[in-house]
């Protein structure tokens, strides 16, 4: 009796977390250290978080929803960002909206920004996502001068082209500015893979999937916001018969130097 108590003791031993297990710091994919989470959304309400994030953007043109000028067929709306089961899905519909300016989308979709909640110069920004199938979409990630910037300060962590399945884009268009263009060792839109990229005083490097692909020594010279979102691209614009895609997210998170 004695032995199985002392055995069940040794079990439950081993199965309780440390406390150091239980607050183990949050880190970029593939980094061990160096990094401090400042901003973190996991997706595990059932709606975006309004204190965290904005449907709408300076980035667009057209009353902060759609940017035509811009290569872009989409109004983003609220109604096409849905969080559930601890993940964020943006959806683009084939449906038309009038703006309030006349202009006429065929498109609707979903773009966030964390205007309401976080700005930053320098720091770490990576996303977790599974990126649209069909051809015609624009997904990425990136970040936009914040308010009271008045020149264009734009890093972007990825864009993808989806007509194309072997290739990501990353751009530094601040200050000296800097084009970042690889090819992944995976199809994006597969699976679950994190995008993140390293803006500091030094330079610009992306990664993905916690590897290193490329580095610019361009890097942001003002402060900006956090940009998510699924376009619609104009140039290669979706199938007739093509009606919806999504992007799904599993999180975004942003963290200083330590």
């Amino acid at each position: 009796m004695i032995r199985f108590v002392l055995a069940l003791i040794l079990l439950l031993a081993a199965c309780t977390p440390h406390a150091g297990s239980q607050s183990a710091e949050v880190l970029p994919d593939g980094h061990r250290g160096g990094w401090r989470l400042v901003f973190s959304d996991e997706f595990d309400g059932t709606r975006l978080d309004p204190a965290r994030w904005a449907d709408h953007s300076s980035a667009e043109a057209d009353e902060g929803r759609g940017n035509p000028g811009n290569q872009q067929l989409e109004w983003n709306q609220a109604a096409n960002c849905s969080v559930g089961g601890g993940r964020l899905v943006m959806t683009a519909r084939r449906e038309q909206v009038v703006s309030p300016s006349g202009q006429r989308y065929d498109w609707t979709s979903c773009l966030i920004t964390s205007t309401p909640s976080y700005t930053f110069r320098y720091g770490y920004l990576e996303e977790r996502a599974i990126l649209p199938a069909a051809g015609g979409f624009w997904p990425a990630l990136w970040t936009w001068q914040a308010r009271g910037v008045e020149r264009h300060t734009e890093t972007d962590v990825y864009e993808f082209y989806s007509d194309n399945h072997r290739r990501l884009y990353g751009t530094q268009y601040s200050g000296a500015r800097g084009r970042c263009e690889w090819q992944p060792g995976f199809d994006p839109t597969s699976g679950w893979h994190t995008y993140g990229v390293a803006i500091e005083p030094s330079g610009t490097t992306w990664y993905a999937d916690g590897e290193k692909v490329c580095h610019t020594k361009a890097t942001s010279d003002a402060m900006t916001t956090i940009i998510s979102n699924l376009a619609v691209y104009s140039q290669i614009p979706p199938d007739a018969a093509t009606t919806t895609a999504t992007k799904r997210v599993d999180y975004i998170r942003a963290w200083t130097a330590s």
